[in-house]
């Protein structure tokens, strides 16, 4: 799965404007630099790792087997997502945000791209497992449409299940 292949920009809530690209390796050490400073390391399922040795594996592992995008302020990487096929044609997807730029709507811009691409590869869903204590994920990922499925321990698994209407008309057309 490496479907990201286009750029858009938004402007953060602070007035930043935000690329968000597909994973380019020239942007591996700021991806590195963005979780070696990430706060608090561990906070989501032990991700990203507290480690830093097995932090910079976990990053390459994540590069190497998912469709990854990177958020940039200026050259910096400031927020890295990923999707990881699974059976059924779903997809586990995940967000991280640096610190200094989360509450600014870049979550939710990325994951409304996200979303887009999986919907143009006809995915049937996307999974994502959250804290469920991180009541600002919550509320993002239910705004985009998702819905819990199951909880255990501080885990909670929310899908967003993808239709596909391949006879949609056009402003004012009819079907028939």
């Amino acid at each position: 799965m490496g479907f990201f292949s286009s750029t858009t920009t938004i402007t953060s809530e602070k007035g930043d404007l935000i690329a968000i690209i597909p994973y380019d390796e020239n942007y591996f050490t700021s991806l590195i630099h963005m979780y070696d400073r990430y706060e608090p390391l561990g906070c989501v399922q032990g991700l990203p790792p507290r480690d830093r040795g097995r932090r910079h594996q976990w990053a390459q592992d994540v590069i190497g087997t998912g469709a990854n995008l990177l958020a940039l302020h200026g050259d910096t990487v400031i927020g890295h997502a990923s999707l990881f096929s699974m059976p059924a044609n779903w997809a586990e997807y995940f967000i991280f945000i640096h610190q200094n730029f989360q509450r600014q709507r870049i979550g939710t811009a990325i994951t409304q791209y996200v979303i887009d691409g999986a919907r143009h590869e006809s995915l049937s869903a996307v999974w994502v497992t959250i804290e469920r204590n991180n009541f600002v994920a919550v509320s993002m990922f239910r705004s985009a449409g998702f819905t819990r499925i199951a909880s255990s321990g501080s885990g909670l698994e929310m899908v967003l299940t993808l239709k596909h209407d391949h006879y949609a008309c056009g402003p004012g057309q009819r079907i028939g």
